[in-house]
């Protein structure tokens, strides 16, 4: 990745900042008024991209929840999800270069005087420095932050204690929505998101006579699932801001290239400290099952991630930020009922509550979304186009 040490000089005609007109469109609508009503074969075809990234993204998600909790439980015994991860971004950057290196027409359009096929590989991917540093790095930060600290408080909290506390994360996505510019307050939003938040709660509540660990007392790892669930509301915020604002990320393929190397650096740089390179090196997986069968292990889980994280980063290009975590939560009750009839898990009369609840305030919130957007200003479906 070659990074020049000019300043932003992309065009804006590109992708540009918001104005106040555009962020009228990106939350919720208080009035009708000023707005044209979408043409129905533009409506339909946001809404048709919308649900098929969103089963994309389901499916590719619950295929890694499956996987990770065979990879990493007592039949493998591999368990370094930091360093795994870091080697998923390393993944996710290769596949992106050449994803990137096949088809030219996915790479930044910068140069308005040159030609693509005149230009080399290398050049269209230079970033300024300082661009680089504001926009692209605060987003891998955050990324890696969720991800890392959300798999180091696990260690001191029970897991359902870890769901319950997560599910914070909601109303940081709209409260950095909101500082951002990305969500306009409505009341119902409000209402939609602690609705969510009390269902789930209720979904992950244990049953009286099951016994508590002392671990679920632990004030470290819920200081660091909290902290974990403040670095998720300002990851899809920073990556939501990055896909609109920044020339140099003109699509997903492109997005991935630039997050991924850095990302994959500080989840390294965590997972060294936490889990020890050493102790990786170690593991007994690498005698059990040989050093080539062991990266293919490591590999399958990276081909999804990154097919996982196009779907999530096309959903955000095509929806609203809450809408990624809306349906985050409906992945999440999917993966529990997965895990119920996979690995026998077993759910009591309060947590099925919570979760037809949770299941009714998804329907409603995508029924107000639904019928919020068929009033949206054509120029915002019109930049939201890759």
């Amino acid at each position: 990745m070659n990074i020049t040490n000019e300043g932003h000089s992309g065009n804006a005609s590109v992708l540009r900042a918001p104005s106040d007109d555009d962020n009228e469109s990106v939350g919720f609508l208080a009035s009708n008024s000023g707005h044209r009503r979408l043409p129905k074969h533009l409506h339909n075809k946001n809404t048709s991209q919308t649900i098929v990234y969103i089963l994309g993204w389901y499916i590719f998600s619950l295929s890694i929840s499956i996987y990770n909790k065979w990879m990493f439980g007592p039949g493998l015994n591999f368990r370094f999800p930091i360093i795994i991860t870091s080697f998923h971004q390393f993944c996710l950057f290769l596949l992106s270069c050449l994803v990137l290196y096949v088809n030219p027409s996915l790479r930044p359009k910068l140069q308005s005087s040159e030609t693509l096929s005149h230009s080399p590989f290398s050049r269209l991917f230079s970033i300024p420095a300082l661009l680089y540093l504001k926009q692209i790095v605060p987003c891998s930060l955050a990324s890696a932050g969720d991800i890392g600290i959300s798999n180091l408080s696990i260690m001191f909290v029970s897991l359902s204690l870890y769901t319950m506390l997560k599910t914070s994360s909601l109303m940081f996505v709209l409260l950095f929505g909101l500082l951002f510019r990305l969500e306009k307050f409505h009341w119902r939003l409000l209402a939609i998101v602690s609705v969510m938040t009390c269902s789930v709660v209720l979904m992950v509540k244990r049953p009286n006579n099951v016994g508590q660990n002392d671990e679920e007392n632990s004030p470290t790892g819920i200081i660091l699932v909290l902290l974990a669930s403040i670095m998720s509301g300002l990851r899809w915020s920073f990556t939501q801001l990055l896909l609109r604002n920044n020339p140099h990320t003109p699509n997903s393929i492109v997005t991935i290239f630039y997050l991924s190397p850095s990302m994959c650096l500080v989840l390294l740089v965590i997972g060294l400290v936490v889990e020890g390179w050493s102790n990786f090196l170690a593991s007994e997986i690498w005698e059990l099952k040989g050093v080539l069968t062991t990266i293919g292990l490591l590999v399958v889980p990276g081909i999804l991630a990154f097919m996982m994280t196009l779907c999530e980063f096309k959903l955000l290009q095509v929806s609203q930020v809450i809408t990624l975590s809306v349906a985050g939560i409906f992945k999440e009750l999917m993966t529990i009922c997965l895990s119920s009839i996979i690995f026998g898990d077993r759910l009591s009369v309060v947590n099925v509550v919570g979760l037809v609840i949770t299941f009714l305030d998804i329907l409603w919130y995508n029924w107000f979304r639904y019928s919020q957007n068929k009033y949206a200003p054509l120029k915002e479906i019109e930049m939201r186009k890759l």
